[in-house]
């Protein structure tokens, strides 16, 4: 079942750039708005843990990138659930305040968080003493995000997946595509000779920022060459610690890896996403086997959701996601 909702967002290119490089029931906590320093994949790792409203079911938000620790911000990304939930956020192996509290001599691989994501599940519902969680993944995230879901499907609850990365080639391959032939019919020679020298998969940051560029055109967002110099050069610094990550992806399909999970997930997907390509979330979608499952359509909004629409994402888990869950009786 597909739901659509309106929503015509403000957007910032360079907000909506940096936070995406292209996000039992009953817990027995008695304390929320706090923070911890745990060991985790053998360094230190640091999560948050918030919510207005002690013995509320768990949230686990995986956040995007890779890279982009949203902890700092998220009153803004999950200030609304947290009057619901106990949202517990985790900056990532790199990102963070986990980066700044360890020396990083090697670049994270994505078994590496994969093994991490799945000890943070574990302490967590440790923590909690409860059986089950909700896991919302966000972007990058939703690959962890969809790991744990079929690793340990009987402690979640119901997985999020908010912009899922379902193939990353397919995707930037499709893009790639549809951008060439759109701006050689409106002969915009700019795009077409920039777009020329991208090749997928992406040798480096340059390319990736490049089609970006011409994604956020597409969609009605220019982005001047002073912007794009200025994101150049935090994305060259982003690659360094994130590009051999980031090109292990493209090695990564949903449709091969994960066809079918065994519980409730629930897609939360922008009708103008092009950095994972809309379609191909959508033909992702209807072939996933799952127990229970739901696509939320969000018009006019583009990949990153809690960047731009952080608000209508809220409003559409506990509208529309909470019912589902029956959690009614436990989110008052």
């Amino acid at each position: 079942m597909q739901k659509h909702l309106n929503t015509r967002p403000k957007t910032n290119m360079l907000i909506a750039i940096l936070c995406f490089v292209f996000a039992g029931l009953q817990s027995s906590a008695t304390e929320t708005d706090t923070t911890q320093v745990i060991e985790i994949g053998g360094i230190k790792q640091y999560i948050s843990i918030s919510g207005e409203a002690p013995g509320k079911p768990v949230l686990f938000y995986l956040h995007g990138g890779p890279g982009t620790a949203v902890s700092a911000h998220k009153d803004v990304v999950t200030g609304e659930l947290e009057k619901y939930f106990t949202v517990v956020h985790w900056d990532q192996r790199g990102s963070g305040k986990t980066l700044q509290m360890n020396e990083t001599t090697a670049p994270p691989t994505f078994d590496q968080m994969k093994k991490d994501a799945e000890e943070l599940l574990n302490f967590i519902c440790n923590r909690f003493t409860t059986d089950k969680i909700i896991v919302l993944g966000n972007s990058w995230g939703t690959l962890p995000a969809f790991h744990l879901a079929q690793r340990y499907p009987e402690k979640i609850r119901a997985l999020i997946a908010v912009s899922p990365v379902v193939s990353n080639l397919r995707s930037q391959q499709i893009t790639l595509e549809l951008l060439q032939y759109y701006f050689e019919k409106q002969e915009n020679s700019k795009a077409i000779q920039q777009l020329s020298d991208v090749n997928i998969p992406d040798s480096g940051a340059k390319e990736m920022l490049i089609q970006y560029r011409w994604e956020s055109e597409y969609n009605g967002e220019g982005m001047s060459d002073e912007q794009f110099d200025q994101l150049l050069h935090y994305f060259q610094d982003w690659e360094k610690m994130w590009f051999p990550l980031y090109s292990e992806l493209y090695k990564n399909d949903l449709e091969r890896s994960a066809g079918s999970i065994k519980c409730p997930v629930y897609f939360i997907v922008g009708k103008k996403d092009l950095t994972t390509y809309f379609k191909i979330t959508e033909a992702y979608f209807h072939k996933l086997k799952a127990p229970e499952k739901q696509l939320f359509w969000m018009e006019d909004v583009g990949h990153n959701i809690p960047g731009i629409a952080a608000d209508k994402m809220q409003k559409t888990i506990i509208e529309y996601i909470v019912p589902l869950l029956n959690l009614s009786e436990t989110i008052k």
